[in-house]
């Protein structure tokens, strides 16, 4: 039975993969009014790249529509997201209501004490690849009673809003009246930013940071269909490659050595020896755990007791019988690519970061 909601979802989704931004928060919006807590739309509504005109003339209603509706986490911090600079003491208070919301009193620090106002920091960050099972590997660790996840999971505070400050950070992760509870966020993107090893380190130098890594060009590949799903980035996937890989062999080791977002990011998003030898220059390797994203797909047990064993949490903490459903994974089907041109990213630009995965 096709319900308002669903019919509404579609259109949203086929409004941004048209790469039409104001008529699928238009869509997003009308689930809302429908269906306030709807998960679906909550996100799509966090990660629609919206201009800040259209931002403004949404504002209002989305407001209206979250603080009418029961409290719920992930609104709240939709809400405080979209209200940015605008209203940084609102913005505060809606995160820190959001973040201690679903975790018993008897582990948060009272309100007015200067825990809570400080808010906190996570213990454990998950910093990528991009489509490399990290949405998977979060909500198998949120199922451990000592883990909390963000309700957003992605903040992007070290790369993409680092501008709001420490404060705003803090304010997202619950305040703790004791040790115990591991408070995760969980953004890919962190691992390509060139200048996230030094400011993570700067402010959390006792934060474990756990990468998941997957075959360079199956990455490379299902980035490309990623983008058209949520952007509507058109283009041959073959001509895509190609150009960006002309683009990068054009470049010298330096420049390579600091490369951060490349559009389309799809080759230069599975550049990991470039990248990991940022965050072992500012991190020890005894903070990093490196773990493959097709042992995850085939084992996922197996990796996440290697996850928690890591983080010093007991496997007899989770409940017995559980199961690993996959998390975010793409729609649109793959299509193999020219063997000569996958051959010729594999011995070029991929062939350090291959030989890095092959021997994980």
């Amino acid at each position: 039975m096709v319900t308002a909601t669903s019919r509404w979802l579609e259109t949203a989704a086929a409004a941004r993969l048209a790469g039409q931004p104001d008529e699928a928060a238009s869509a997003y919006l009308r689930v809302l009014e429908i269906d306030p807590a709807n998960a679906s739309s909550l996100r799509g509504l966090y990660y629609l790249q919206v201009g800040e005109p259209q931002r403004q003339a949404f504002l209002p209603h989305l407001r209206h529509l979250i603080e009418a509706a029961a409290p719920h986490p992930l609104a709240f911090s939709l809400l405080a997201h979209w209200l940015r600079e605008d209203d940084r003491a609102a913005a505060l208070m809606l995160n820190r209501q959001a973040a201690r919301h679903g975790l018993p009193p008897q582990r948060l620090a009272p309100l007015g004490s200067a825990a809570a106002a400080a808010g906190g920091l996570p213990e454990v960050v998950i910093l990528g690849a991009p489509k490399s099972g990290t949405t998977s590997l979060a909500a198998y660790l949120a199922g451990h009673p000592s883990v909390w996840l963000h309700p957003l999971k992605e903040l992007h505070f070290f790369d993409n809003h680092w501008s709001l400050g420490e404060a705003w950070y803090r304010s997202q992760f619950p305040p703790l009246r004791s040790p115990g509870l591991l408070r995760l966020e969980a953004t890919p993107d962190y691992l390509q930013h060139p200048q996230t090893p030094q400011r993570m380190h700067d402010l959390m130098p006792e934060t474990r940071l756990i990468v998941l890594l997957r075959e360079p060009l199956d990455r490379a590949l299902s980035w490309i269909r990623h983008m058209r799903s949520l952007i509507g980035l058109q283009g041959d996937s073959e001509a895509l490659l190609r150009d960006e890989l002309e683009r990068l062999e054009a470049m010298g080791a330096e420049e390579l050595a600091g490369l951060g977002w490349f559009r389309p990011n799809a080759l230069s998003g599975s550049l990991y020896d470039q990248q990991l030898r940022r965050w072992l220059a500012v991190w020890p390797a005894s903070q990093l755990l490196l773990l493959r994203f097709e042992d995850l797909a085939l084992h996922p047990e197996a990796v996440l007791r290697r996850c928690l064993a890591f983080l010093g949490l007991r496997w007899d903490g989770l409940p017995s019988g559980r199961s690993y459903p996959v998390h975010n994974q793409g729609q649109l089907p793959q299509t193999p690519i020219d063997p000569a041109l996958a051959r010729r990213c594999r011995e070029g630009v991929l062939a350090e970061a291959l030989e890095l995965w092959t021997g994980l």
